[in-house]
């Protein structure tokens, strides 16, 4: 055999060592792939748990599924801390402050959180150590403040006090773990919080102006004083006392009177308001029936009038018909009028000429009458009745008779033989 091939064979041992070793690898690389994933397959998942504060919780691991369990362990928060144990058939619990006698936890596995603080939120982790391996089921829970729905429970006690003085609100006996919670208002806000487990400070809300500075929660018996009362604080205050044992409810109804006024006096003033406001409610009932009833007779009226209204105008527009045959009849009437006027005036051109013609012919007569009688001659001879009428002889014959028109000659002679003319003057 050559060195070529002894350095062939060499390196082929060299090569199957190394692939031998690699396969080894890779099969134990697989088991732990498997196993983490039959032992850890729970170890990501999360249920999620919401709780009101001072209630409580249980958090269930299911361990049903689960054979051969060694060792159960329960942890919490970021760090993990162990706050209860199963060691077989012993239960034994660590001293965290904020579980002391919170925490129950029975063979099933399930632990019980009681009197629930905001400070319990967190990461719960059951660690089971059994037979196959390990297993992981994780918790969140979520606490939040606790609203007043089930307040209604509780029996309503009246506070009456004088504006300006102090009023104190007591709460029944307690037993050093309780939580505090006022709420005032009928939303139910929170105005105070104390836990007297925790020894810590009381809260206030600072946000809330008509409190401000006025409000002490006494940390030994969970009262609620108000000093310097206002007009504003008058309402409905809502205690819940949350404790490892129960959960319980008490409410007050405080009304703040004006000073020199007792309660009674207050009480009588609401009674009086009331009765009130009663008369005046049904003073504006009977104000309304009446007012109805007047409407009501009033609309009757207007129908009626609405009635003669129609007449009225049938009457007017009967008699704006006959105002207008009227006036046709006028028009017709001033026609034959001026007809009539028109023949008139012809009748009486016609008549005037007949007169003026009568008067032309008279005007003529007479002239000629009157030039005939200035012509008459008179003779008068000396007679014996012309001297007996005239008078003595030789006196003036000439006498105008009673119409100034006749002349009688008296003591008449041949010297008065003549023409004598008439001239209508003496």
């Amino acid at each position: 055999m050559s060195i070529n091939d002894n350095k062939t064979i060499h390196r082929n041992q060299i090569f199957f060592g190394i692939f031998n070793i690699m396969k080894s690898t890779l099969e134990i690389v697989l088991f732990l792939l498997i196993m983490c994933g039959v032992f850890c397959a729970e170890t990501d998942e999360v249920k999620s748990v919401s709780v009101m504060e001072g209630d409580a919780v249980t958090l269930n691991p299911d361990l049903t599924q689960i054979k051969g369990i060694v060792l159960l362990l329960w942890r919490f928060g970021d760090k993990g801390s162990t706050v209860a144990q199963i060691d077989g058939n012993e239960i034994l619990y660590e001293d965290d402050e904020i579980f002391i006698d919170r925490l129950q936890l029975d063979q099933s596995g399930s632990l019980t959180i009681k009197n629930t603080r905001t400070k319990h939120t967190g990461l719960y982790e059951a660690e089971i150590s059994h037979n196959n391996g390990t297993s992981y089921i994780k918790f969140s829970v979520t606490v939040y403040e606790s609203p007043p729905e089930d307040s209604y429970r509780a029996e309503m006690k009246s506070v009456p006090v004088t504006e300006g003085d102090p009023v104190a609100l007591r709460v029944p006996q307690l037993y050093g773990d309780e939580l505090i919670v006022w709420r005032f208002g009928d939303e139910g806000k929170l105005i105070a919080k104390h836990d007297i487990e925790a020894k810590s400070s009381s809260f206030y809300d600072e946000t809330d102006e008509r409190f401000r500075n006025r409000l002490e929660l006494d940390p030994q018996t969970g009262s609620l004083i108000i000093t310097n009362t206002k007009s504003t604080d008058s309402g409905l205050y809502i205690v819940k006392i949350s404790s490892n044992k129960q959960t319980s409810y008490q409410k007050y109804f405080v009304t703040i009177s004006v000073p020199g006024l007792s309660p009674a006096a207050v009480a009588g003033i609401v009674v009086v308001l009331l009765v009130i406001a009663a008369a005046a409610a049904a003073a504006g009932v009977l104000f309304y029936r009446r007012r109805t009833s007047e409407l009501k007779h009033q609309k009757s009226k207007i129908s009626e009038c609405h009635n003669e209204t129609s007449e009225i105008s049938e009457k007017l527009k009967r008699m704006s018909e006959i105002s207008e045959e009227l006036k046709q009849m006028t028009e017709d009437c001033e026609k034959e009028l001026r007809k009539i006027c028109e023949r008139l005036k012809q009748m009486s051109l016609t008549n005037k000429e007949e007169i003026s013609e009568q008067e032309i012919c008279a005007d003529a007569t007479k002239e000629k009458m009157e030039k005939g009688e200035r012509e008459r001659r008179i003779v008068v001879k000396d007679t014996a009745i012309s001297q007996a009428t005239g008078g003595p002889c030789g006196a003036d014959g000439r006498v105008l008779d009673m119409h100034g028109k006749s002349l009688v000659v008296r003591n008449t002679s041949t010297e008065h033989t003549g023409v004598h003319e008439s001239t209508g003057k003496e």
